[in-house]
């Protein structure tokens, strides 16, 4: 299965949280309990992206189904042309790999 990106946002820019929440809601409608099979979310006419859409999209998959689930069935395509997404797709994993370090990170940072 594919799933565009740009078909769900209307947009060149994934930017936002709630871009992110969309992309996840409609993978996950396309999904049961459990992926049994590939997801490709396609990012052709795509030109950016951010860590906080990355977050709010695959961040809360891997949150639901698991790294093993995610990694082995969802895979991000077609997104050379987005300036560093693999580096801000990697940034995403350690988050979530980091979740706890990254919170109290953030509440630092913020207080």
């Amino acid at each position: 299965m594919k799933i565009s990106v740009h078909e769900i946002l209307k947009s060149q820019n994934a930017s936002l949280h709630d871009d992110g929440l969309a992309l996840y809601q409609e993978v996950k409608k396309n999904i049961s309990k459990q992926i049994e099979d590939e997801i490709t979310i396609d990012f052709s006419e795509i030109k950016r992206c951010s860590t906080l859409f990355l977050n709010a999209s695959f961040g809360k998959l891997l949150a639901e189904f698991g790294e093993d689930s995610v990694k082995k069935f969802i895979h991000p395509d077609s997104y050379a042309q987005i300036l560093n997404f693999m580096d801000k797709y990697n940034d995403m994993w350690d988050n979530f790999r980091n979740k706890s370090n990254y919170q109290a990170y953030r509440e630092e940072a913020y207080a």
